[in-house]
């Protein structure tokens, strides 16, 4: 600093512009005091263009003593360099290759608003002039425009040289002037500035939101690389990218689901492009709300496999099934796991398998069902017994197969079926040879006149204690029951005792099957099915409360004839000759019914 001492304040100084790095300020100080260049200027006064643009401390303060200017306004908005790689601006860190070196982007409107006494070059530059993701002025709306050059190999920070060198007029500027949304370079000036306000996007640098809504404006509008594309064309990108950003997660979420319902589920690179490989990278990890919604909505969509790496973070539970990995699973023919998951309802009837989505919780069960499924002669050979017995378990509700709705063989989970066969022999003991007390549960349903459906509930609910197992084996033609235990454990007909069959009510009333037939569908009766007690039969009952009830309203013809002691004919002429009509049946039933209420009438007034 000894050097420094020696030179004295410069005569001919400017103000620091707004937003002006030191070393573009430098160059202006440098033109107005009659140096062709910036090196010169740093030869004479003693300063190093280099160490200005990486803002050096040293050299930053001896920039301000030689113009009087305040140090903070020269650091504010100078670059200074953090590593070979990064560079720092506003406590912000960003990517040398983001600052222009050889390429210097101007505002028309803003040379021609702050050149002094006609020179364009005195003009404040602006530092977000040479960032690269900063595409627009905010100021004035404009698309930042490269500076045309006459001569290259000029210290890329001498602003003035060669804005003058460019020999640039103002028609020319006022022809370079381009309109462009702004609102992405807004809010990044104005992070770098220390004012904006972060909302949701927590404490992501200025450099990765633009890169984020330039990626998203791509997703959005279908575009699959940005690498050459124009400043006009990334300018209006990120902006329909930062429009998304700016309204929040929710609006993120809904841009990203619209995409996948024009897109469908194809794979997520395809759907969300560069935007997901942006995410994916190291720039995703510097906006990790951004990517949180992004990977929640790739977790509710798309087939995740666990153990996958989905934007840095390995997936743990599964939320969906692919058509394929769902067959992996289970073992299974993807088209048979179509099919069973069609008829349980879990997926819709598909029309392009290779889209199926399948949701993981719900189709557990039936998933892990299918892993352990047998066909139907595996399952007759494990319970050993014959197919017809099987279908009467089944038709009995004791046993399902997991796809009802088959065309070809059933298939039955070996879980249910072992469950089953616990049950049955769960009072069982050895026993070495045949007993006469004990027979097989056939023989016992045909002893005890009932259904093997029956027999077999009986030996679930564990009513029957004695049970033997023909050489220990645990089967269903090993198994032996007692048949007075088997008649014992049958629920009692009470009901059946307490009731009328429909032959019992032709003979009651006198009429034919037809009449009776019309009066059930009518509702006069209360029908019930039941098996009967002394055959395997299910038969039909009329409960004798319904036929008392019907017999206090109505009386049959037969029976009204038999109490007077005269034919049906002949009674039946002398009420409708009385005015008292029948219960209306259609003509071709045998058989008539009146009121009770009115042939009483008729026997008091006579």
């Amino acid at each position: 600093m000894g050097d420094v001492v020696k030179y004295g304040r410069l005569g001919l100084t400017l103000p620091v512009g707004e937003h002006e790095p030191a070393v573009t300020y430098a160059s202006r100080i440098a033109a107005l005091n009659g140096c062709n260049s910036l090196w010169s200027f740093c030869g004479l006064t003693g300063l190093s263009a280099l160490k200005l643009a990486q803002g050096d401390a040293e050299t930053l303060k001896h920039l301000s003593d030689l113009t009087g200017t305040d140090v903070s306004a020269l650091t504010r908005f100078t670059p200074c360099t953090e590593t070979r790689a990064t560079r720092c601006l506003g406590g912000q860190i960003f990517p040398n290759k983001d600052i222009k070196i050889q390429t210097q982007h101007i505002c028309p409107k803003c040379i021609l608003d702050s050149s002094i006494d006609r020179e364009l070059y005195f003009a404040a530059p602006r530092v977000f002039w040479y960032l690269d993701f900063v595409r627009t002025c905010p100021k004035h709306g404009l698309l930042l425009v490269p500076l045309p050059e006459r001569q290259k190999g000029w210290f890329p920070y001498d602003f003035a040289a060669r804005l003058k060198r460019s020999q640039i007029s103002r028609d020319q500027l006022v022809d370079l002037i381009a309109p462009a949304p702004n609102k992405v370079d807004q809010f990044s000036i104005s992070l770098l500035s220390g004012d904006a306000d972060r909302s949701w996007l927590g404490n992501s640098d200025a450099y990765v939101v633009s890169r984020t809504s330039e990626r998203l404006g791509c997703a959005v509008e279908g575009v699959t690389s940005a690498k050459y594309l124009a400043r006009s064309e990334l300018a209006r990108l990120a902006d329909i990218g930062f429009a998304v950003l700016s309204d929040g997660p929710d609006a993120l979420r809904a841009t990203l689901l619209d995409l996948i319902n024009k897109r469908g589920r194809s794979g997520t690179r395809r759907v969300f492009g560069v935007f997901f490989n942006l995410m994916d990278g190291k720039m995703g990890q510097k906006i990790p709300s951004v990517r949180n919604v992004l990977r929640e909505v790739i977790l509710e969509n798309f087939v995740v496999h666990p153990g996958d790496k989905l934007l840095g973070e390995l997936c743990v539970k599964r939320r969906f099934h692919s058509l394929q990995s769902a067959a992996d699973q289970t073992g299974v023919h993807p088209t048979k796991v179509a099919s069973v998951l069609t008829a349980a309802g879990l997926i819709p009837r598909p029309e392009d398998t290779n889209s199926i989505q399948i949701e993981a919780e719900p189709a557990e069960e039936m998933l892990r069902r299918l892993s352990n499924a047998v066909l139907t002669r595996d399952a007759l050979k494990f319970l050993g017994l014959p197919w017809r017995h099987l279908m009467s378990l089944q038709d009995a509700g004791l046993i399902s197969p997991i796809n009802p709705a088959c065309g070809g063989q059933y298939m039955y989970c070996r879980h249910d079926l072992s469950r089953l066969r616990d049950a049955l022999c769960q009072n069982g003991c050895n026993i070495e040879q045949e007993d006469d007390s004990l027979v097989p549960i056939y023989k016992a349903a045909n002893q005890s006149v009932c259904g093997i459906a029956e027999v077999v509930k009986l030996l679930v609910s564990g009513k029957i204690q004695i049970v033997g197992l023909m050489q220990g084996l645990r089967t269903f033609d090993a198994i032996r029951v007692d048949p007075k235990e088997v008649f014992e454990g049958l629920p009692s007909y009470e009901a059946v005792e307490a009731a009328l069959t429909r032959e019992e009510l032709l003979k009651q009333f006198g009429v034919c099957g037809a009449t009776v037939a019309f009066l059930l569908r009518e509702g006069h009766f209360d029908e019930f099915r039941t098996r009967c007690r002394t055959s395997r039969k299910i038969r039909s009952y009329v409960t004798k409360a319904s036929v008392d009830r019907f017999s206090e309203e109505y009386v049959s013809l037969r029976n009204l004839a038999v109490e007077r002691q005269i034919s049906g004919r002949a009674l039946s002429h002398s009420l409708k000759g009385k005015g008292i009509y029948e219960l209306p049946v259609p003509s071709r039933c045998r058989g008539r019914f009146f009121r009770r209420a009115d042939v009483n009438l008729v026997n008091e007034l006579s």
